[in-house]
């Protein structure tokens, strides 16, 4: 016997099947999620969720000169040494893709951080006018995620001014790429300045960054978090959540 939807449309027909697949797509496309790592090359010290004291990276004098924003790479050495689960973890829990293991991310993303090195992007520019960088490995992948997602970066670290009222600029250095990989724009990213008003204390801080994927390109794109400071500073680079928000 034939039978028919409330809709008219026969069950089980192509059509039918077709709005399964939109169905599905859709949800996947409406899933949330984050990941969390302590991978920063410059953490040598101190695990991922169970410390809040990292390594000191120095951000100098010739630095605050030249106007240079200090980078902060990821990479797979750090990340295996400091995404040390102090949880229990379920199986599948993949120790490459950061401290959750992959549990936490949307549907159908594989990765949100890449550990390795991208030679376009991860050298330094000491050459770009007002913006000058440091070198750095890694970066945020937002190669699985979608148009119009938007992206919350938490960027933790301590920070320690060598001298009273220094302002510290926090941000992502954001490289857009086209799809054979060549940068187009790239740009700071900024976020919400610090102040620091005593010299020689150190403060935890964990700005929140965001995102909006408005094109491929910002789907292709390379970005690290970085300081620049109208003083010297010590930072010890911690944790990075980076969460989806869709």
């Amino acid at each position: 016997m034939t039978m028919f939807a409330s809709n008219g449309m026969l069950v089980g027909s192509a059509a039918d099947s077709a709005q399964v697949v939109t169905n599905t797509t859709n949800i996947i496309n409406a899933t949330s999620g984050y990941e969390f790592t302590g991978g920063f090359t410059d953490r040598t010290s101190g695990q991922a969720g169970a410390s809040d004291i990292g390594t000191d990276v120095v951000y100098t004098a010739q630095m605050v000169s030249e106007k240079t924003f200090l980078r902060f790479g990821i990479d797979t050495t750090q990340q295996q040494a400091n995404d040390q689960p102090y949880f229990p973890t379920e199986a599948g829990h993949d120790t490459t893709k950061g401290l959750f293991g992959g549990s936490k991310l949307p549907e159908g993303v594989d990765n949100l951080f890449n550990f390795t090195d991208d030679t376009a992007y991860n050298q330094a520019v000491t050459n770009g006018g007002n913006l000058n960088y440091t070198a750095a490995t890694g970066s945020y992948d937002m190669s699985d995620l979608n148009l119009n997602d938007s992206v919350q970066i938490r960027f933790d670290f301590n920070i320690r001014p060598q001298f009273g009222n220094t302002q510290v600029e926090v941000g992502l250095i954001w490289q857009t790429r086209d799809a054979n990989d060549d940068a187009t724009f790239t740009f700071f990213l900024a976020g919400q300045p610090i102040f620091l008003e005593e010299a020689g204390v150190t403060t935890l801080n964990r700005p929140l960054l965001t995102a909006y994927l408005a094109s491929q390109e910002d789907i292709n794109a390379r970005a690290l978090p970085a300081i620049r400071a109208n003083g010297p500073v010590y930072c010890q680079p911690l944790t990075t959540l980076f969460t989806v928000v869709r």
